[in-house]
């Protein structure tokens, strides 16, 4: 709006000027279809770490319910390896138990207790 009003006033002027070209700009199809938006200000990006080695930062998630399979699974627990970005997915059920038997069967011992836990900093407790 501020733009067509500049090059309006750059040549014309009468009274309520501002007004009438606020709402013609409203009421124009093109205007609205052609305006450029401003960019929403984000957050600066903090600096983080970054691994060294594969598996030595990783991220696990659990994602659920979802529809329950065949198996009667209705929860994922996801993995995820900070440098390489590999990730595993393990169908699993509900529970704390299930959860840390799927950890330990399906990540630590098919990969090794590499995992180390970004929520503290330190290493994984169900890896020690």
């Amino acid at each position: 709006m501020n733009r067509t009003y500049c090059a309006i006033k750059a040549q014309y002027t009468w009274p309520k000027m501002r007004r009438e070209a606020e709402e013609y700009v409203k009421q124009c199809k093109s205007c609205q279809v052609n305006k450029i938006l401003t960019p929403k200000h984000k957050a600066p990006m903090g600096i983080t770490t970054t691994a060294e080695h594969p598996f030595e930062k990783c991220y696990f998630d659990v994602v659920g319910p979802i529809s329950v399979t065949m198996e009667g699974n209705k929860h994922i627990l996801t993995f995820q390896d900070d440098l390489s970005k590999y990730v595993v997915a393990v169908p699993m059920g509900k529970g704390a138990e299930t959860v840390a038997r799927a950890f330990v069967e399906k990540i630590v011992l098919t990969y090794g207790r590499h995992a180390s836990n970004p929520a503290n900093g330190s290493r994984c407790q169900l890896c020690q």
